[in-house]
């Protein structure tokens, strides 16, 4: 199974810590994932942004999601070379399970404690009446 999954990074994390350039920590973050990327790896993978999720006190965050499966929000991250691997290689994992779900000893070190919530898959959402 490898389905497409959205490894989505918010650019404006860390917008208090600009570097020189003038780029966020969410941005120097973005980069590192972009190059960070290795094709075969990671070929399902596409790293995309968006404004913000709403953690700003626990910036840097990012939403893990693939169609159909249950989604993940992680935060906490700083910009380097082993936070985005380890968030690419999660992301690979997870588009690899059946169901999103990737057991923990499966999980690269460097996202263990970095969950904030998962969130259900669509089709698994009822309402009501």
């Amino acid at each position: 199974m490898s389905d497409d999954v959205s490894l989505i990074a918010c650019h404006t994390c860390g917008s208090s810590s600009r570097d020189e350039h003038g780029r966020t920590q969410g941005e120097r973050l973005i980069d590192r994932l972009h190059a960070q990327r290795d094709h075969a790896a990671h070929e399902h993978v596409r790293v995309e942004t968006v404004r913000c999720l709403w953690l700003c006190k626990q910036s840097c965050a990012v939403h893990v999601r693939a169609q159909g499966r249950a989604s993940y929000v992680l935060a906490q991250f700083d910009d380097s070379v082993e936070s985005a691997r380890g968030l690419l290689d999660y992301a690979a994992m997870y588009g690899q399970s059946a169901d999103g779900v990737v057991p923990f000893r499966q999980w690269p070190d460097a996202v263990r404690g970095h969950f904030v919530c998962r969130l259900p898959p669509d089709t698994s959402v009822t309402a009501k009446e």
